[in-house]
């Protein structure tokens, strides 16, 4: 394709105000009809959002379908943005409740009961060695992991772990109190932690 255009290119030296800017111009020429420029807000954010959504769900393959399907919502819903606000928080939305309509249509009734029943009983450990899992060959089995937990849990772990959101920031996305990210924060690492002892 040639040359990089900046707005390609994430890693060029951009201030935060003229990275949102950029991002502003082509919301709205993508708003006016113009298909390039949303193909290029999709270049901008496709990588973040899979990783967010393979995280959850733990397949590749449905995640690529999962997020091209959230593609093709945020268009069609575009018009409905309101430009000035961050774009990638809308698009993460549409494909987090695409997520979880999968889910539920996969794994109906899936809760912290049922999984204690199937013989999780875990203990107060510290988050220490987590990190170090994201890092082994081990991968895989700490998606498949990530992927067995409770849908409520995995959306608070997700978006700590991957997405690096805040407690309050993750409160906000997920309309719920703090206190109840702190505590199932705490429930999804302690049954992660179980589950993969061996590997620690």
């Amino acid at each position: 394709m040639g040359k990089t255009s900046p707005e390609e290119n994430r890693s060029e030296p951009v201030s935060q105000d003229e990275d949102k800017a950029l991002e502003r111009s082509l919301i709205e020429a993508a708003q006016n009809g113009d298909q390039k420029a949303f193909g290029k807000l999709i270049r901008r954010h496709q990588k973040r959002l899979f990783r967010y959504i393979y995280a959850m769900l733990g397949s590749f393959d449905t995640a690529e379908d999962i997020v091209q399907e959230s593609f093709v919502k945020a268009y069609k819903a575009l018009k409905t943005f309101k430009v000035g606000y961050d774009f990638y928080p809308w698009l993460s939305t549409i494909a987090r409740n695409s997520a979880y309509n999968h889910i539920h249509r996969e794994d109906k009734g899936s809760s912290l009961d049922a999984l204690v029943e199937k013989g999780y009983n875990p203990e107060s450990t510290e988050l220490g060695p987590m990190d170090k899992l994201l890092d082994e060959e081990s991968q895989k089995r700490f998606y498949k992991a990530v992927k067995a937990l409770p849908v409520q849990h995995r959306a608070v772990f997700v978006l700590r772990h991957f997405e690096g959101m805040n407690y309050a920031d993750i409160a906000s996305y997920l309309k719920i109190p703090p206190g109840t990210v702190d505590s199932r924060l705490y429930r999804a690492r302690q049954i992660l932690l179980e589950e993969l002892k061996d590997l620690l």
